[in-house]
């Protein structure tokens, strides 16, 4: 995949504050990671004259890894009052279905033979909105909804 992957979603939203769809792009299959933590690895690098204080060195780190079974590959939002442009409010009402479409973040990512692709519909995605009461419920229509990769077909060098 590389470019803008996008989404299409015919939903309804009721029972809860929050006026966020967000869709999480996800890798699932078990595959050693990056995890998020750095790991010494024992060496050090000096880089030059150190100030008073300093020892003019730095300890060199990589990335940690482990086994997960997914990867989160992408991300994307919408507040769905402003579903038509981002500049123009729109109330929804509750209960009623609509059809919202919008972009995730662009990336690039290449699915492992045997993994398979998953799209998550969440409201509140506490790490990257505004956070909200827990408890808006989302109904989906998936007949009506689609997922759109840019995929680039060929070999790897």
């Amino acid at each position: 995949m590389s470019g803008t992957p996008s989404v299409s979603v015919r939903a309804s939203l009721k029972d809860g504050a929050s006026p966020y769809l967000t869709a999480l792009l996800v890798d699932y299959g078990t595959d050693t990671r990056a995890n998020g933590r750095l790991v010494n690895t024992g060496q050090t690098y000096c880089y030059g004259q150190a100030v008073p204080g300093e020892s003019g060195c730095t300890s060199l780190y990589r990335h940690g890894t482990a086994s997960a079974p997914y990867k989160i590959v992408s991300r994307g939002w919408i507040d769905v009052r402003n579903r038509h442009k981002a500049d123009n409010t729109q109330p929804i009402k509750p209960g009623r279905a609509y059809t919202f479409r919008w972009d995730f973040q662009a990336q690039d990512y290449v699915f492992k033979k045997g993994h398979k692709i998953g799209l998550v519909l969440i409201s509140t995605d506490h790490d990257y909105t505004l956070r909200y009461p827990e408890g808006t419920k989302v109904e989906v229509t998936p007949g009506l909804s689609s997922l759109e990769l840019p995929v680039v077909f060929g070999r790897l060098s």
